[in-house]
């Protein structure tokens, strides 16, 4: 087993460890992110909407010792998707730019996300907003639910932080999109637990959103690399079983490092890869179907 590079190894070994310290650019894209934060606040207010920060974004303000200690490249914004496009709707009245892949007319929205790039002089930022953090099917996580158990981010009245439960599952579930290959994910997860989780909450919460293998994966990945926070009991609780660990041999080195065994895809091999992931079967293979339609109906609109 090979490990993540040395300073986040470090930092998921053990508490006492000191981040690096940022570097000029770094703090420079913290600036920029902080203005962006303050316009897309003041957007939602205006409209009378909210939504939740999330991973990056959200964490370089809770767990991390500062802003410009946790690395990105975009800011992530999570809404119920019944609240969605208003909340596209508030930020490009504000000014932001509207990016939505007209190929896609049927399909776009089952990606999961929308992209508006905000300006500040020469400068850009990426924002996402999201209806769900799954790609193609969502899990059936209650956003509503989420966003109530959500409190407000500090100084920003239009954004929301979710519960370090939901938050840990949250980093989870988009670690899984990207078939565990973001190392940084490892460490969010890391801190969010030495932060302080309530472990039944996690557990139960879990199971409620289908993502117990996921969390499997995750946690034993932590677990084998030598995580404070992740002890055998917790990496049991979430043991999906013997058939389903099987079936994530081919894919995944659960408990190894790095996790993917195959080479980054898109399309029917990346579906293939979270399959086994999936603790929705049905309803994983009844949203393929739709999507495979949707797919099919832009192939037709766009002729």
């Amino acid at each position: 087993m090979t490990t993540p590079p040395t300073p986040i190894l470090d930092l998921l070994r053990d508490p006492r460890a000191v981040m690096p310290a940022p570097t000029p650019q770094a703090h420079a894209e913290a600036m920029l992110r902080a203005h962006v934060l303050g316009l897309v606040s003041r957007a939602l207010v205006a409209r009378g909407e909210r939504a939740m920060l999330v991973k990056g974004a959200a964490l370089a303000l809770t767990i991390y010792p500062s802003p410009a200690a946790r690395p990105m490249s975009d800011v992530d914004l999570l809404v119920p998707p019944q609240r969605e496009r208003a909340v596209i709707e508030a930020l490009a009245a504000a000014g932001l730019e509207l990016h939505e892949n007209r190929f896609r007319p049927r399909s776009r929205e089952m990606l999961g996300e929308t992209q508006l790039v905000a300006r500040a002089g020469e400068m850009r930022l990426l924002v996402e907003v999201h209806g769900t953090l799954d790609k193609i099917v969502p899990r059936p996580i209650d956003l509503t639910a989420v966003e109530d158990r959500a409190t407000p981010a500090p100084g920003l009245s239009g954004l929301l932080l979710p519960s370090a439960e939901d938050h840990a599952l949250l980093v989870a579930l988009h670690a899984a999109g990207h078939e565990f290959r973001h190392d940084i994910a490892l460490l969010d997860l890391e801190l969010l637990m030495r932060g302080g989780i309530d472990k039944r909450v996690l557990v139960e919460r879990a199971r409620e959103f289908r993502l117990g293998t996921v969390m499997f994966v995750m946690l034993s990945t932590l677990r084998a690399l030598g995580a404070a926070s992740v002890d055998p009991a917790l990496v049991q609780a979430f043991d999906p079983g013997r058939l389903r660990r099987a079936a994530l041999v081919p894919f995944y080195d659960v408990g190894g490092f790095p996790v993917p065994r195959t080479k980054a895809a898109l399309g029917i091999r990346w579906v293939v890869g979270q399959t086994p992931l999936r603790d929705d079967l049905g309803a994983w293979a009844r949203g393929l179907a739709r999507y495979a339609a949707a797919r099919v109906g832009d192939r037709i609109t766009a002729r």
